[in-house]
């Protein structure tokens, strides 16, 4: 939840920049659709909030809560996937140029 709510902050506050920045940038994006992966990330977050009211800290559900719960982890991971790719990028690069400074 805590990154549902800073990925519409950062979409919000940087997305257009990181749309049209570059073409690396925009992987953040999920290829330059910022208004897309912030509002989806806003979905995400109010569902998982009110899930986490109806079933009392997700220690209690039924089928269709359960089935619910799924739905907004799944739109959750789509929104924050942009991020995870360029966090994977950053490290990846990390691994292969090792350090960069001297």
């Amino acid at each position: 939840m805590a990154a549902d709510l800073m990925a519409v902050v950062w979409m919000h506050t940087f997305g257009p920049w990181l749309d049209h920045s570059s073409r690396l940038t925009s992987t953040a994006t999920l290829g330059g659709h910022h208004l897309i992966v912030m509002t989806s990330a806003g979905i995400g977050f109010s569902m998982l909030a009110a899930l986490a009211i109806l079933t009392e800290g997700f220690t209690k559900s039924d089928a269709k809560l359960a089935m619910a719960t799924n739905v907004a982890c799944v739109i959750s991971v789509i929104a924050l996937a942009g991020l995870i790719a360029s966090v994977l990028v950053a490290l990846l690069s990390r691994v292969i140029f090792g350090k960069l400074r001297p």
